[in-house]
Parts: C-alpha cells; sequence; structure tokens
C-alpha cells in the first residue's frame, strides 16, 4: 500500500511538473508574439505541437480589421510559397499514374516555344532551370489592371530566355512553378485548383484549404493587409491568381499539421516518390520543399509569402516538433517567430526583434538626394523613390515597400523588417545605401 502511496505521489508530482514546464513554453511564446502583435506587425496563428500534445495554439489580431472580426484557428490564410509543396506533390502523384516523368523535357508540353531541349520537370521542381521570377516580369505589378491572366504569365515566362543552362546553378523561381501547374493541367484535363483539391486536400481531410482565384468568395479567408508608415496597415490587391502552383493556394494552421503529419508519416504518395520529394539536392531544396538543419536537428518545412499574409512552418524530425505561423500581415517577422518560437521549446537564447526606435516626425533635410539606383551586384539593384509622397524602394522588378524615417537617422522596412542607411561623402552626396537584413547581415549598394 505505501509502495502504491509512493508511486502515485511521483506520478502526480510529475505530471504537476510537466505542466508547469508546458505552461512556462506556453507563456514564453505568447509575450515573444505579442512584442509583434503589440507593434502591429503580426496578426494572425501560432502553433507549435511536440508528438501528439499541443505545446502552444493561440491566435492574435483581426481576419478583417473593418469589421473587427477575430482570427481563429479555423481562420484561412494564404500560405504563398508553402504552395509550391502541393504542387510538387500534385507532380508525384501524376508521375506514379504514369501520365509524366519528372525527367521530361519541357519541350514535351510546349513544343511551339523555343526552350532548351535540356530543360526538364525536375529542373522547376529544384530551381535549377535557369527561368525567370514572375517578379521579374516587366510590369508584373500592373497586370491585374491590364487584364494579364495565368496563361499569358506562363506564355511571358517561356518566352523570356534562361538565365543559364539547366542544372548549373540555383535560382528560386516563382515562374519555374507557375509552369508545371500548366503542366499539371494539360497532363490530368482538369484546373489546377480541381486537381489539388481531390488529389491532396479531399484525400487527407484537409477541408479549410484550396486555391485562391480572381474575385472568389471563399468562406473564414483573412483579408490581407500591408504595412503603412510606422504602424498603420493598408488592405492589400489580389495578385496571387497569377501565381497558380507557385503561391496561390490558401490553407488553416490546423490544416498545415494535418499535411505536415501526412509527410511525416508519408501516407499520400509512394515511398519512390517521398525519396525524390524529400531528397536535397543542393541549396537545402528538395521538390518544393526545404530541407536543412537548425539548432543542428533536421527539418523540413518552408516560408510563405504573399501580398498581405504571410506564413512558415517547421518539422524537427528527431524531436517531432511542429512550428507552424499564419499571418495576415505582410511584414518580415515569419523570420524570427520561426526560429525563435524553436528556441523557447528548445530552451535555446532568444530575443525579441521587434521595433523599438521610434519614428521621426518627418524625414530627414538630405531626403531630397536619396532617390536613385543602388547597385548590390551585377544582376541586383534596389531604386529608391518618392511614390504617393513616401519614400519607397523596390529591388529589381519587385513591389515598392516603405522606407519608414527613424529618430535615430536610420530607415525601417517593416515588409522585410530590415534596418537602412544611407552615407554620404562630404559634399553631401548620397553615395551608399547599407541595407541590414532581419538576420543582422548588412550589405552595401553603391549609388550609380
Amino acid at each position: 500500500m505505501k509502495f502504491k502511496l509512493k508511486v502515485l505521489q511521483i506520478l502526480i508530482i510529475t505530471l504537476s511538473a510537466s505542466s508547469i514546464f508546458s505552461q512556462t513554453i506556453s507563456e514564453k511564446i505568447d509575450a515573444y508574439v505579442l512584442s509583434y502583435v503589440n507593434t502591429n506587425d503580426f496578426s494572425g496563428c501560432v502553433l507549435a505541437t511536440r508528438n501528439d500534445s499541443i505545446l502552444f495554439s493561440e491566435c492574435y489580431g483581426k481576419a478583417n480589421f473593418s469589421f473587427n472580426i477575430t482570427n481563429t484557428l479555423e481562420t484561412k490564410f494564404k500560405i504563398g510559397s508553402i504552395s509550391k509543396q502541393f504542387t510538387a506533390a500534385a507532380i508525384l502523384l501524376l508521375e506514379e499514374r504514369g501520365l509524366l516523368n519528372t525527367s521530361d523535357p519541357i519541350t514535351k508540353y510546349f513544343p511551339e516555344k523555343s526552350i532548351s531541349n535540356n530543360l526538364t520537370i525536375h529542373h522547376l521542381l529544384t530551381h535549377t532551370s535557369g527561368i525567370i521570377d514572375i517578379y521579374d516580369l516587366p510590369d508584373f505589378y500592373a497586370f491585374p489592371c491590364d487584364g494579364v491572366g495565368f496563361t499569358e504569365i506562363v506564355d511571358m515566362v517561356l518566352e523570356e530566355g534562361p538565365y543559364f543552362e539547366p542544372g548549373q546553378q540555383y535560382l528560386y523561381s516563382n515562374g519555374g512553378y507557375v509552369i508545371l501547374a500548366k503542366i499539371i493541367e494539360d497532363v490530368s484535363g482538369e484546373t489546377y485548383e480541381e486537381y489539388i483539391s481531390h488529389s491532396i486536400f479531399s484525400e487527407l481531410g484537409m477541408n479549410s484549404s484550396g486555391s485562391s482565384s480572381k474575385n472568389k468568395v471563399v468562406k473564414n479567408l483573412s483579408v490581407g493587409y500591408d504595412p503603412l508608415g510606422y504602424n498603420n496597415l493598408v488592405q492589400t490587391n489580389d495578385i496571387d491568381y497569377l501565381t497558380k502552383g507557385a503561391g496561390s493556394l490558401y490553407s488553416s494552421p490546423k490544416d498545415l499539421l494535418i499535411w505536415i503529419n501526412s509527410l511525416k508519416e508519408r501516407s499520400l504518395l509512394s515511398e519512390t516518390s517521398y525519396q525524390k520529394f524529400f531528397k536535397n539536392y543542393g541549396n537545402a531544396y528538395g521538390y518544393g520543399i526545404s530541407v536543412y538543419k537548425s539548432f543542428g536537428k533536421e527539418v523540413f518545412g518552408h516560408d510563405g509569402r504573399i501580398a498581405g499574409y504571410i506564413a512558415d512552418y517547421l518539422h524537427y524530425k528527431e524531436d517531432n516538433v511542429n512550428i507552424i505561423i499564419t499571418g495576415n500581415i505582410q511584414t518580415g517577422v515569419a523570420d524570427f517567430l520561426r526560429r525563435d518560437i524553436a528556441a523557447i521549446v528548445f530552451n535555446q537564447e532568444y530575443q525579441t526583434s521587434a521595433k523599438n526606435v521610434p519614428p521621426a516626425t518627418d524625414y530627414p533635410p538630405n531626403v531630397k538626394n536619396i532617390p536613385g539606383a543602388y547597385s548590390f551586384g551585377p544582376s541586383f539593384t534596389v531604386y529608391v523613390e518618392f511614390v504617393d509622397g513616401r519614400l519607397q524602394a523596390r529591388a529589381n522588378q519587385g513591389a515598392y515597400s516603405e522606407l519608414v524615417p527613424l529618430q535615430d537617422g536610420r530607415f525601417f522596412n517593416r515588409t522585410l523588417y530590415a534596418y537602412i542607411k544611407f552615407e554620404e561623402d562630404k559634399n553631401n552626396t548620397i553615395t551608399k545605401m547599407i541595407w541590414e537584413n532581419n538576420d543582422g547581415n548588412s550589405f552595401d549598394g553603391i549609388k550609380k
């Protein structure tokens, strides 16, 4: 009897200690995430699990700020480039059914286009194709106003000459995945949306996931917002229908957990397909999925960013830990959340990177000298100019994002969560832009 009592006491102490540990993790994650919520740089949901236990599950902010609708775990978010692994899985399913092969040359599907015979589906999946990124197409952000659609995007991408011979190097390209979506449609005889829906989402019970299209009404889909000024927001325009295959899907935290579990358990594809899917072909990338090490542990996952939204997830294989982030304010904070929430779970060092330097009341006196082109390398230029009365920057053909002046003389870019400083010579001429990334690395851009 005494032995049984002693065992019961030990069990109660163990369970209590476990509960306290869990609460400590939960409290730390909550305080950490709130540091970005309080600066109006994060609105969305965070889900962290270990084995079959929920370590943390909380939503913040609004799914719709105009109507004061709160984000919940049932809220759907656009997931940007996380879409790519679903496109890759769809390609592998078609290969299993004998309808294509990942070694097929692209000329098989686009015989009328002048494309290298060496360019294959495999190259598109692994970002080794040399194909242009859709965001580098001239005037990409004007396409919605011009009535440009998905088929025209595919044609434009295919008509642009490759940057290099297929397989020679790695260059991340949304353009390659747009082409893959077109192949899925041509081979399956269905739309991309239909094929993904019944072959993957319905098969796995991902009932809160789907594909965005222009003007489509989606129940419980959050509204996407971009930063405006130091802490304000502006509702974004839809462009995701132009990114079919590369960034056009939406999902929920619960559905993403279902997806991760299917990858872990290898329940959708054949073992041969999963070998291809998870293989690191160089640059820590498989077929639409990132595979690398974090905190010395093997992980798989992907980040996502599309106008008005951020998303991210990592699965720590050995510890069976999942970190899932979905948000409807397009800032650069997902990079911090992914890393630091894992640090909390694994009892590693972390600290918030939430902005803490107050905004300046006005631009500095030399602001008129800042606009211009800044070269960061042979093929990377950042353009700075006033747009709608605000100092904004864009890289190559990318979208503009605001540079907010701070009291310490620097500028802050909320979209990328980066700090920018401009240097001038003794004649007060601006000569250089110093861009400090959200990972702490700095890069110099010389004014042309």
